[in-house]
This record gives structure tokens, sequence and C-alpha cells, in this order.
């Protein structure tokens, strides 16, 4: 998958989670695991529903769904939302990983170059998932604790769009990286601001909007 271009150019390897690194949506996943757990009402499932219908077509209020997705750890301390995670990871998660995208990533690593993770789901889970598949940094919708304990509250901005591309950009400052040298695997319209701000955009699965735009730009694209 890596070609002498990209050893030659790229530094930089950043990955979308969900739907890119994962077959599913974790944050959509996870709202029907606590109602399936009987965390969240059973009347959330349609809500939920429309939160995913309205992520894919760029309409989501995230603040909106923040509130409903972290709802049920208000007050609980890291250990006790990890207890959750756990259970969640091994049933949900590890079954939907893109077998593929875990090549390409291995592959990134091992012509050294740096991973980052960058995903608009919220810290709670991305922190749980880039652990897992060993990435050192990612990007995430920051979830605020006091006191040791979750507020249910969110960093502004979100890790969504131009917040993610705003995110990933502090963390090139600090890192001393360069877009310049980086490519960007996802598969949402919705990371477009970072799409076009990379110098390698790669369409993963992408959804319609983002698989023609991709073909308009002659940028990379995997389906698997």
């Amino acid at each position: 998958m890596l070609t002498q271009y990209n050893k030659n150019k790229i530094k930089l390897a950043i990955f979308d989670l969900d739907n890119t690194i994962l077959k599913i949506d974790s944050d959509y996943e996870m709202v029907n695991y606590l109602i399936d757990k009987g965390l969240i009402l059973e009347k959330y499932r349609k809500i939920n529903e429309n939160y995913f219908n309205s992520y894919e077509d760029g309409s989501i209020n995230i603040n909106n769904f923040s509130e409903l997705s972290l709802k049920p750890f208000v007050g609980m301390k890291q250990d006790d939302i990890n207890f959750i995670l756990d259970d969640f990871y091994y049933k949900i998660i590890e079954p939907a990983y893109n077998l593929n995208l875990i090549k390409i990533i291995y592959e990134h690593k091992k012509a050294n170059q740096k991973i980052l993770l960058a995903s608009a789901t919220n810290s709670l889970i991305v922190f749980y998932i880039a652990g897992k598949l060993g990435f050192k940094d990612f990007i995430s919708s920051k979830v605020i604790f006091k006191s040791g304990r979750c507020t249910g509250k969110v960093k502004q901005p979100h890790a969504l769009g131009e917040g993610k591309l705003k995110l990933v950009n502090e963390y090139c400052r600090d890192s001393n990286y360069s877009l310049n040298n980086a490519c960007f695997y996802s598969d949402s319209k919705n990371d477009l601001p970072l799409l076009e701000a990379v110098n390698m955009p790669i369409a993963v699965n992408p959804d319609k909007n983002l698989k023609n735009i991709a073909k308009s730009k002659n940028w990379m694209i995997i389906n698997n």
C-alpha cells in the first residue's frame, strides 16, 4: 500500500476512526449499547438514529448529540467508565475493525511515520481505542472532568469539520509536524476541511458526497 512516494513525502499519517478504521460508528453504537444495558431510556434509540442520519448529511447538532451520549457517564470516575468501555470494546468494537486499515496503520508505523488518530467521537471512547491500536497520540472531542468525575461536557471545539482541522493544526504546531507532509484517511464529507489541508487525502469507503469529490479531485479511494 505504501509507495515510494509515501515513504519519501509522508511524515504524519492521520486516521479517522468511525467507518474508516472501524466498519461502524462507535458513538452511535455506544448509545445503542447503553440503551441495551438500561443506562439510557429506550425512547432515545430513535433519537440516536436521527442523529446518525444527520451526521451523514452534515447537519448534526454535535452539542446536543454529545449531551445525549455522555449523560450516563456524568459523575462517574474514569475507572468506572473504563469498566463499561471494556465490555463495549470486546462486544462491539473489536469485531468491527477494518482489517485492511489495521494493516495500513502497521505499514505507516513500519515506515517510521508518525500515526495520529483524529475522531469527532468523544475522548472517553477514542482514548480507549487508541490505546488498543497503539496510537500514542489522538485528537477527539475532549470530555471535561472536574474533581476526577465526568461532567458530560466537551471542551470546544468539537473535533468535527473545521474543529478537527483546528485541533490537528494545534497538534502539528506543538509536535513539529506539517500537513504538507501528512496524509489523512477518512470516509466522510464532514472531514473535508482536513482532507483538503493535507498533502495526501485518502477516501476510505467514502460516503456518496465524498466519493464524488474524491473522484473529481483525483484523490486516492480505498474500497473494501
